[in-house]
């Protein structure tokens, strides 16, 4: 795969497996970031192609601006959430999924992700 995903998950189980997921499929994987803060610093430390962002992070924390800001960087934005709907996010991002997110889902949907990131 070879692209690098900043992951951001406030869930430890959840942001461990899509970790361990995304490092099998060959992805250097940032993080995980559990708040802003974390995210921010890991975007400024390692620039990612593409970034999994959960809406609700520790602490109470909601993604809305770290979601623009990516999308202002021109970082793809895939959002994770137990929600049905984000109004907030829509046209900032590529995707949203709804967890329980299926392996087969998230691959469908980071490939043609990957594929027009790494034709930049």
């Amino acid at each position: 795969m070879g692209v690098r995903i900043l992951v951001v998950e406030d869930s430890w189980a959840i942001a461990n497996s899509l970790k361990r997921l995304l490092l099998l499929m060959g992805a250097d994987v940032v993080g995980p970031a559990a708040t802003i803060a974390e995210a921010e610093r890991l975007i400024a430390e390692h620039t990612p192609d593409v970034a999994l962002v959960d809406i609700h992070l520790r602490g109470g924390e909601r993604a809305f601006g770290l979601i623009d800001r990516l999308h202002d960087k021109g970082i793809p934005v895939i959002v994770t959430t137990g929600y049905s709907a984000v109004p907030s996010a829509s046209g900032k991002v590529v995707a949203i999924l709804e967890k329980p997110i299926s392996m087969a889902l998230l691959l469908d949907t980071l490939r043609p992700v990957i594929t027009t990131t790494a034709a930049r």
